[in-house]
């Protein structure tokens, strides 16, 4: 039982991966630490990351290059980085046994591939800290700019000299992340950029997308507009999905994306990067020369597979069973033209549901990034997912986490 009389040093509301790096800092200080989580386990979306294998960090050259992957606003982790970076972070899990295996694309996961041995290990490290599940945080108590106690929602009443607010965002709300951490930090005065999904795909407006469903197309370049202003460009594999296309250079420029969803966003998908309209187009036709008496289908499976090529032959109105020497110049013209330009118009992001991080959270304009304290309440400190960051995918947000929940436990 908790000792709700009890004054605490620092009580942390979340128990996710930053409030658990949080609550380890500050008992290795020799703080009294209370952790209030709302649901009655530790980590409950730490255990969902990397498909259950928790892709806890990325290698990066260095910081520099590190903070890149958050895009304009990732300078802000500079400081903290110097602090605790991923170096660090390798250091304090290989410290206490945990072995971890850096894959070749520079993702760090534990060697078991199981993120329950993550958890595990944090929580052999809060040994100390008082932990109170299935509670709620109602109100946050503010006199003169100082956190005087909370109200929990059976309205107890709880006290402590500081506090670290990592109640997460809006992503997988199913695991606690339900945008209360949002609410309480703007009752007491911060500003909250406007939260939307992160990291999640896309859906897509033409309905003849879903015909694709289940394709991978490896090594294409795609581009994004906004108003028909370009935003976005990248290379990498997509996924077509019945709603619409996925694949980490997706997921990717999502995050890009959320910035611009009140404008009109098109996308434009290049089949083939490497060849320009034309050099493909004298390609396409000394192959159709070289296979006169061969059905078009046949033809083009060294491009496409059977079920993209149909779907392509189909939206350029060519007959797959046509022989190549039936098939009129401008429908190769176009089939051409099509291959090297789809067009795609954009419909919204996946909810938040789906979504691996929330695009938005407590302005970073109101936080020291030297330690993560509010630049509006004396003692009160943010850490994790409800800060005004989000990085690429491959590990980089939950270091954002272990970063912030140190620096701030650290420091509060």
């Amino acid at each position: 039982m908790i000792n709700k009389n009890k004054e605490y040093d620092c009580i942390i509301i979340g128990g996710g991966p930053a409030g658990m790096m949080a609550a380890i800092g500050a008992v290795n200080r020799g703080k009294k630490v209370l952790v209030i989580e709302k649901n009655q386990q530790l980590g409950k979306k730490l255990l969902l990351t990397g498909d259950g294998r928790c892709n806890l960090s990325h290698l990066e050259k260095n910081n520099k290059d590190f903070v890149k992957n958050f895009g304009t606003k990732g300078d802000f982790l500079l400081s903290p980085f110097s602090i605790f970076g991923p170096r660090e972070t390798f250091d304090f899990f290989e410290k206490e046994r945990l072995a971890l295996n850096i894959e070749n694309d520079g993702r760090v996961f534990p060697k078991s591939n199981k993120s329950k041995d993550v958890l595990i290990t944090l929580k052999k490290m809060l040994e100390g800290v008082d932990i109170l599940y299935g509670k709620n945080v109602k109100v946050i108590n503010v006199e003169n700019g100082i956190i005087k106690s909370i109200l929990l929602h059976d309205d107890s009443e709880l006290k402590s000299k500081s506090y670290i607010l990592c109640a997460g965002g809006k992503s997988f709300p199913s695991t606690g992340s339900d945008g209360s951490g949002f609410s309480l930090a703007k009752s007491v005065g911060h500003t909250i950029v406007n939260p939307v999904p992160g990291l999640v795909p896309i859906k897509i407006k033409q309905k003849w997308v879903k015909k694709l469903m289940g394709i991978t197309m490896k090594d294409v370049a795609i581009t994004f507009y906004a108003n028909s202003k370009k935003i976005i460009r990248d290379r990498g594999s997509i996924l077509f999905t019945h709603f619409g296309i996925t694949g980490p250079i997706i997921l990717n420029a999502s995050n890009e994306l959320g910035k611009h969803i009140a404008k009109k966003i098109t996308i434009e998908v290049d089949l083939f990067p490497d060849k320009n309209v034309d050099d493909l187009k004298k390609e396409i036709f000394t192959l159709i020369g070289e296979n006169k008496n061969k059905k078009i289908k046949n033809i083009f499976e060294v491009y496409f597979s059977e079920k993209l090529l149909l779907a392509i032959l189909n939206f350029c109105e060519i007959d797959c069973n046509k022989k190549a020497r039936e098939i009129k110049k401008d429908d190769i013209l176009r089939m051409c033209n099509f291959v090297k330009k789809v067009e795609l118009e954009f419909e919204s992001l996946e909810s938040f549901e789906i979504s691996m991080a929330t695009n938005g959270g407590v302005s970073l304009n109101e936080i020291n990034s030297k330690n993560m304290r509010s630049k509006i309440i004396k003692n009160l400190y943010f850490a994790g997912e409800i800060v005004d960051l989000i990085g690429k995918t491959g590990g980089y947000n939950l270091q954002m986490c272990w970063t912030t929940g140190y620096v701030a436990g650290n420091s509060c």
